[in-house]
């Protein structure tokens, strides 16, 4: 439950420290006190967004600081997925600075809006006037069942199946399109791919063919010089050699009586072998080229074709070529394998789609189960308050399509007078009716909530007398067992309280403030005479608020 609310520069207030008791905490004040904004912030704490405007001085930051007793609640698990401390008294905190950012704390480690809700949720359920419009809406009637029945069990095990339901459909979906688009292009990938697996290209085939190429293109030429040079050297009469082999003769020829043409003459010795190897190898060299035109021709035809395909598909090598054959053949054996995985979700979209048709069914089955008594405890309740004709009934469809809450769809009908037919809410329904209604729907659904602290504001609205008196009685019941805060503006209602709280303003020399206090029985006297009677408070409001409080 909600101990204690401590709020700095928010609104109206300037600082403001409250504790709340157990059992039923009425808030009263008049209009244009301060009581929403005292909810406004209570409800940063459970994750609201908000911004600067809500700062009273705008150079200064705003607080707001709750804390929370957390007993029997069995949370714990809340704070150990979020990486929390476990602490009990819990602190909540927000922090909104000039600038307009927020930070929010959980027994002071900073966490986000969403771990904020996530938890505030399990704490405290405000019900705010507009939410008197949800009874209208098909999703909360649903909601309302659930909770009344106490389906969370089976509402669990249908979302299970269908969040396995939605994550399949969506990745068939994804998977189908792809293959859609792979398939379109399915021809063209074949075509490229069957053109290059025909051209069975190798990684350096095109340097191997562009030399080759260069050597038949000149082979005349490299055969008219190997053969030159193999004259020059060797086979004319008047060749290289001859002549150096002359002189060599002549040099060892004076060797004897000249030692310094020693060195010379060995010299010119290892140059006449040298070059007598030489004229070997160029006559061998002779022998491996040949002009052949064939081959020639064969050649440039096969650099033409690569060429080509390069020219195609924009690339300047066979090694690019092949990085593209392996793509086109990758490509295509992914839309085979895509086809494989389709039919492969199709069958078990088709057995969680089976499964799911059971849960929900089921699920459809026990929400029917609990119509009746719901709508006669309903019935019963609007008819306490002062509806002595009312009539509720829940009207229900199934759907052809799954949804998040299964395949029911609920909608509340009403009638408040004597032998006239139950129709919509938000037809026949007036603002006091709604009110009453939906006390009674939260009433019956409030020990299901499991929730410590609800706060009604102004949930009575539009009532006044007797009828207001069996509303704060139902009020009161609701409080049995949790705490509960409500705003009123009627004396009957506001005397059911176990504590009584006043939001009043005040003026300084500078601006005007809101602030709130615990009133004293004496003072609990006063403000329900003053709610009776107007600002002067006459006697009979002062016997008359006595009596409401039984002293």
């Amino acid at each position: 439950m909600l101990i204690s609310l401590s709020i700095r520069n928010y609104a109206l207030i300037t600082s403001l420290d409250v504790e709340f008791r157990t059992g039923l905490n009425m808030i009263t004040g008049e209009t244009g006190a301060g009581k929403s904004i005292l909810l406004g912030a209570l409800s940063l704490l459970l994750g609201n967004r908000a911004d600067s405007q809500v700062l009273k001085d705008k150079s200064q930051k705003c607080l707001v600081e709750g804390t929370f007793d957390l007993s029997g609640l069995n949370i714990q698990d809340i704070f150990i997925r979020n990486d929390l401390d476990y602490d009990n008294p819990t602190i909540f905190r927000r922090e909104i600075n000039p600038q307009g950012k927020s930070r929010a704390f959980i027994n002071d480690t900073p966490v986000t809006l969403t771990v904020l809700r996530d938890l505030g949720t399990k704490l405290v359920d405000i019900h705010s006037q507009h939410q008197n419009l949800l009874i209208s809406d098909p999703v909360y009637a649903l909601h309302v069942v659930d909770q009344y029945g106490r389906l969370q069990i089976q509402l669990d095990e249908y979302l299970k199946k269908y969040e396995r339901y939605k994550q399949l459909t969506h990745t068939l979906h994804q998977r189908q399109e792809k293959l859609n688009r792979a398939k379109a292009d399915q021809d063209y990938l074949e075509f490229q791919l069957a053109q290059l697996d025909e051209a069975k290209l190798s990684a350096d085939e095109q340097d191997i063919l562009e030399q080759e190429q260069l050597l038949l293109e000149h082979a005349d030429d490299i055969q008219l010089h190997l053969s030159e040079g193999v004259q020059i050297l060797h086979e004319s009469e008047d060749s290289i050699l001859s002549h150096l082999k002359q002189i060599l003769s002549g040099l060892q020829s004076i060797a004897p009586y000249y030692p310094e043409i020693t060195d010379p003459v060995s010299r010119f010795q290892a140059s006449y072998i040298e070059l007598q190897e030489l004229s070997r190898e160029l006559n061998q060299l002779q022998g491996h080229v040949e002009s052949d035109p064939v081959r020639l021709h064969g050649i440039i035809e096969r650099l033409d074709m690569v060429n080509s395909l390069e020219k195609k598909h924009q690339v300047t090598s066979i090694g690019e070529l092949l990085d593209l054959q392996t793509s086109y053949r990758e490509r295509l054996n992914t839309i085979q394998t895509s086809d494989d995985e389709i039919l492969t979700l199709k069958a078990e979209l088709e057995k969680v789609t089976s499964e799911l048709t059971l849960v929900s069914q089921k699920l459809s089955e026990e929400r029917r189960k609990i119509f009746p008594d719901f709508e006669k405890n309903v019935t019963r309740l609007v008819r306490e308050l002062g509806m002595p004709n009312g009539r509720f009934e829940v009207h229900h469809e199934k759907s052809e399509e799954f949804s998040q809450d299964g395949i029911d769809e609920v909608r509340f009908w009403f009638s408040a007078n004597k032998n006239q037919p139950a129709e919509e809410l938000s037809i026949v329904a007036s603002c006091g009716e709604t009110s009453r209604l939906m006390l009674s729907i939260k009433s019956l659904i409030s020990n299901s909530l499991a929730i410590p602290t609800v706060i009604f504001d102004e949930i009575d609205s539009g009532v006044s007398g007797d009828i207001a008196d069996k509303v704060g009685n139902l009020i009161s019941r609701i409080s049995k067992g949790r705490q509960v805060l409500n705003i009123t503006h009627l004396p009957q209602v506001a005397s059911k309280g176990d504590h009584h709280y006043k939001v009043f303003k005040y003026d300084d020399v500078k601006t005007t403030h809101t602030t709130m206090k615990l009133l004293t029985t004496e003072e609990r006297v006063t403000e329900l005479a003053q709610m009776l009677s107007g600002e002067n408070i006459t006697p009979e409001a002062i016997q008359n608020a006595r009596v409401l409080l039984n002293i």
